[in-house]
């Protein structure tokens, strides 16, 4: 029997990895679960996902199959080519080398550009063969083709597991990737089948994976009340990433929150109209959806916890961004956010105009890659130094992530929503990122 071993990679300076005792509240990897189910049982399979431990070679391996972010892809190249050096081939799939094909051609065997379900079973076939093709460029798949992942295969370590309803995203935000990796086609899974994969979990609590769990139109909106509607009684909690316009309905708020729904996270992404406007993110302009404390007190309203996240190191930014942006968290009740800097990732329009400006500070890829996280500054920002622009988001982190503030925003979320792993998150979230982000930018904390 041939061994497949799939990798989830993971360094141990990444910044969410950082803190020992956050390893297990991460998630699983769902994408390399969902292959394990397209592989025929005539494979044996295992799962190595370097969030819960150091990577250890398999020498038994037959075939490698590697996923990657940007960030983590010099790292990747790394374990495929100590792979390769035992003479296992090596796949490679994921957002960045699908939009740096070229480059990962260098240190793997194949690569499968874009979704996966419909390549697999085709690069098993020219496995057994000895005729693997350098790349396989499958159409995207139908919702009815998406299908749960192999939890039977997961480790049982992981804090919180994850369902998928739907991908792709009809917007096209100027710093995002989603719609060059998944489409700007919103594909639903049939309702009934992600009801079904709900009520199979063991756990609890679990997280909606979707980047856009809504949808924009009146059809997704109506198949998001179905879904909803058929989660009450499941007795499960959850979270997922919605846009703002999910305020606009009020039915919507009232299913989210009858079907389990207790925490939403939220790109606000920055408070200023014109820089909104430079991202192409229109839903935020709404005369709807602009008013951000209003907004989130709506959500509170049904008991729904309110999650936000923003960008710091636009164009239009100066050094207020900081005292604003953290007055505005401070001051609407928001139960958590994320502060990143705007990373201008491969695929996006971000990363080619910053090239095109010769602003990028870190271009010597694959190795550069590395920095492309989020949390460091690798291009030269308009209206401050990278210094400041570090500088101002770990102070920003300070303000809202301390331990006072994030125990009275806990008491707060318990208050609103009544909900234990909304009060959970609503604590550790931020003040776990304070923690990491100072730790790694050796900024003591007071």
């Amino acid at each position: 029997m041939k061994k497949i071993v799939f990798i989830n990679p993971c360094r141990r300076e990444n910044v969410f990895q950082s803190v020992k005792h956050m390893r297990k509240k991460a998630a699983p990897p769902n994408n390399l679960g969902i292959l394990a189910a397209l592989t025929p049982d005539r494979y044996e399979i295992n799962i190595l996902d370097e969030t819960l431990e150091p990577l250890q070679f398999e020498s038994d391996a037959d075939l490698v199959a590697l996923t990657a972010m940007t960030s983590l892809a010099p790292h990747v190249y790394e374990i495929a080519s100590r792979y390769r050096e035992m003479g296992v081939p090596v796949i490679l799939g994921g957002i960045h080398a699908s939009l740096e094909t070229e480059e990962a051609l260098k240190y793997v065997d194949s690569v499968v550009i874009g979704e996966a379900e419909e390549a697999w079973p085709a690069v098993l076939d020219d496995f057994e063969r000895g005729e693997l093709k350098r790349t396989y460029t499958p159409p995207l798949p139908t919702g009815e083709q998406m299908i749960p992942p192999r939890r039977d295969l997961f480790d049982e370590a992981y804090f919180l597991h994850a369902v998928q309803t739907s991908r792709g995203c009809p917007f096209n935000c100027k710093f995002c990737s989603v719609t060059r990796f998944n489409g700007t086609k919103h594909r639903f899974r049939p309702v009934e089948d992600v009801i079904a994969e709900v009520a199979s979990l063991k756990q609890s609590s679990f997280m909606m994976l979707d980047d856009n769990l809504i949808g924009s139109n009146a059809k997704s909106i109506a198949n998001a009340l179905k879904l909803f509607q058929g989660m009450r009684g499941l007795k499960k909690k959850w979270g997922a990433q919605m846009c703002i316009d999910v305020v606009e309905h009020d039915d919507l708020l009232s299913a989210i929150a009858a079907a389990g729904g207790s925490f939403m996270f939220l790109g606000f992404e920055s408070l200023e109209s014109e820089t909104l406007k430079g991202m192409n993110k229109k839903i935020n302009l709404r005369s709807t959806t602009r008013d951000f404390k209003a907004a989130i007190r709506k959500i509170h309203d049904h008991g729904i916890a309110a999650m936000g996240g923003f960008i710091f190191g636009n164009d239009g930014d100066t050094k207020d961004v900081f005292k604003k942006t953290t007055d505005f968290i401070l001051e609407s009740g928001l139960d958590g956010c994320e502060l990143t800097l705007l990373t201008p990732f491969p695929g996006t329009k971000v990363f080619e105009q910053l090239k095109e400006e010769n602003r990028l500070t870190y271009t010597n890829f694959p190795k550069d890659w590395a920095h492309y996280n989020g949390f460091e500054v690798v291009y030269r920002p308009q209206n401050m130094t990278a210094e400041e622009l570090l500088e101002g988001q770990i102070w920003a982190y300070q303000q809202v992530g301390s331990l006072n503030q994030s125990l009275r925003r806990a008491m707060k979320t318990l208050l609103t929503t009544r909900n234990l792993l909304s009060t959970a998150l609503s604590f550790s979230f931020t003040y776990e990122l304070r923690k990491t982000v100072s730790k790694r930018n050796e900024v003591t904390i007071n």
